[in-house]
């Protein structure tokens, strides 16, 4: 293990930290036990299982961790740990409405070119749709246009024009198969109801910026503007003048509408904000540049790791089972950002984890990701025992045998969260649990009083910026 456990997993079959010399080698490692039972027949997977502490992590079962794989949707554990240790926990987008330099104002008819300048939100939405799709974590398009009528506009002439340059060009994820285009909306950085043509999901918009155009159009006329004029696409002059402005809520809430049902959208648009507010341009290529140097520097990637998308649709991606586990070790010990990714994790019953881990004493004890594509099962998350151990693990298993992939990861995972991995020859024995907050759920992984942590300029003080 890179990090906390000061070096790399070797070799390809299950290991056991001192299983040989423990005293109760007899008694056989369920944990382990289960793993072996499922590569010995399918053995292109990786995996890792480890348990979190104050002083380091131990060692549960392991099968070719440091092997990179296809991780499916768990690329979205990678994605959200890269944003909020680019942009931080806090992060908000900002929308800007801005009237061109030659826009005149008379009485209540705003005459000339008004700016819809995209940031970039992934969640910037009508309430209709956001209260279907969203929830509350969503930015209200609406407010730039009460924001307006407050200030006495009845009506606009003149072009709407929206700036989407933020963001590049390119629609979809890098390396996606042709029909990979059913599974995310278009991608641009001024999107409105991540670029459907309504309030609902039965459509894309055919030009996602003309899209946004017509969304502002409506809640302008909702909220008593009436608007006259056509569309254009262009950036913003540097002589603008805002209007108003509408911020998204903290990154770490976006990541709520993420992760708990896999939003593809939400993952390609967060890797092309990193490269836009930590890199030089918002492009997929370049918000993987930043991710993987970001990272890096913590020892969490592998040098063989390979960041394609943010979302986990390509093949092309390669991802280790220590690379994830690492991330829930860094969030672990780096709480100010880590809590922001695993509290955005589906619980058991819940999200994409919906028909698993639904029993009433595991349900809230287990928080993941789930990752699926052709020939790929994959989860990554944690697990807090009843005695408050708490656990993380990876599974990244290209098979095809999808149902017997998920049945060993539940079995693994049931194991840990009931608290029948507590105590297991040859690991060390867990410290007595300190008394849990109440304001800590069993799913965050907050360490407790006394616990070694780090914690950086990056997540606390502001965005990073990799050169």
């Amino acid at each position: 293990m890179r990090g906390a456990l000061g070096g790399r997993h070797l070799g390809a079959c299950v290991v056991v930290a001192g299983l040989a010399a423990s005293p109760a080698a007899a008694a056989p490692n369920t944990v382990a036990g289960a793993l072996a039972t499922w590569t010995k027949k399918h053995p292109d997977t990786g995996a890792l299982v480890v348990r979190l502490g104050p002083t380091g992590s131990h060692t549960l079962a392991s099968h070719r961790p440091d092997l990179p794989h296809m991780p499916a949707s768990t690329m979205k554990v990678v994605t959200s740990a890269g944003a909020l240790l680019a942009m931080g926990p806090n992060f908000r987008f900002q929308t800007t409405l801005l009237e061109g330099p030659g826009t005149v104002r008379k009485g209540s008819t705003l005459t000339g070119p008004v700016y819809l300048k995209g940031s970039g939100d992934p969640v910037l939405a009508t309430r209709t749709y956001a209260r279907t799709y969203l929830g509350r974590y969503h930015t209200d398009l609406g407010a730039l246009a009460r924001a307006l009528r407050a200030r006495g506009v009845t009506r606009h002439t003149g072009p709407t024009v929206v700036d989407p340059t933020v963001l590049d060009g390119r629609r979809t994820g890098l390396q996606w198969r042709s029909y990979y285009w059913q599974y995310s909306p278009p991608l641009s950085g001024a999107a409105v109801n991540q670029n459907y043509a309504g309030d609902n999901r039965a459509r894309y918009a055919r030009n996602p910026d003309r899209g946004a155009a017509s969304h502002l159009a409506r809640v302008f006329r909702a909220n008593g503007i009436r608007n006259t004029g056509p569309v254009r696409v262009a950036r913003t002059p540097t002589r603008a003048r805002v209007l108003a402005t509408v911020q998204s809520p903290p990154l770490s809430m976006i990541l709520r509408a993420m992760n708990p049902d896999s939003d593809n959208f939400i993952a390609e648009t967060l890797r092309k904000d990193v490269g836009a507010y930590a890199g030089g341009q918002g492009t997929t290529a370049e918000g993987n540049r930043v991710t993987t140097i970001l990272l890096r520097d913590r020892g969490i990637m592998g040098p063989s790791d390979v960041l394609v998308d943010g979302s986990g649709l390509s093949r092309a991606n390669k991802v280790s089972a220590t690379t994830l586990v690492s991330i829930f070790e860094a969030a672990y010990r780096e709480p100010a950002w880590g809590d922001g990714l695993v509290l955005s994790l589906p619980t058991g019953g819940t999200g994409t984890l919906v028909r698993r881990f639904r029993e009433p004493g595991i349900r809230a004890r287990v928080r993941a990701k789930t990752g699926y594509i052709n020939g790929v099962s994959s989860l990554a998350g944690v697990a807090t025992s009843p005695s408050g151990e708490r656990y993380a693990f990876a599974f990244v298993m290209n098979d095809a045998d999808i149902g017997g992939a998920k049945a060993t990861q539940d079995r693994i995972v049931k194991l840990l969260a009931s608290g029948r991995a507590d105590f297991l020859p040859g690991v060390p024995r867990p410290a007595p649990a300190p008394r849990m907050s109440t304001t800590t759920s069993p799913g965050s992984l907050t360490p407790p009083a006394g616990a070694t942590t780090t914690r950086t300029n990056a997540t606390e003080h502001g965005r990073a910026r990799v050169p």
